[in-house]
């Protein structure tokens, strides 16, 4: 389970998808609304992070300095564009839920 204390001591760490690939450092990360657990990382893309996208923690994994998260670069990098403020609306998480096909609800960090 990816906790809160593991995502604060990894500032700027490097996200990698399902098959070790980088897909960029961490940005934030955001708490579910309803929960208060870490749910979603913003992850800085493109060529001096000059996107940032959202990605979901559900069955990501810390391993040494890096986040390894169940999903091709390719899909997190076609995420949906939504703007990094202060938290994500329950509208915003709705459209991050269908688009990563994660089951209505907070996204579990495990």
């Amino acid at each position: 389970m990816v906790t809160q204390a593991q995502l604060d001591a990894l500032y700027d760490a490097e996200v990698l998808d399902q098959a070790g690939v980088k897909v960029g450092p961490l940005d934030r990360v955001y708490l579910d609304n309803a929960t208060g657990v870490p749910a979603w990382v913003l992850v800085r893309t493109g060529w001096l992070g000059g996107r940032r996208v959202f990605c979901p923690l559900t069955n990501a994994e810390v391993v040494g300095t890096q986040i390894r998260v169940p999903y091709p670069v390719g899909m997190i990098k076609d995420a949906p564009e939504i703007p990094a403020v202060e938290h994500l609306t329950e509208d915003e998480e709705e459209q991050l839920y269908d688009y990563y096909a994660i089951d209505e609800g907070p996204a579990p960090s495990a």
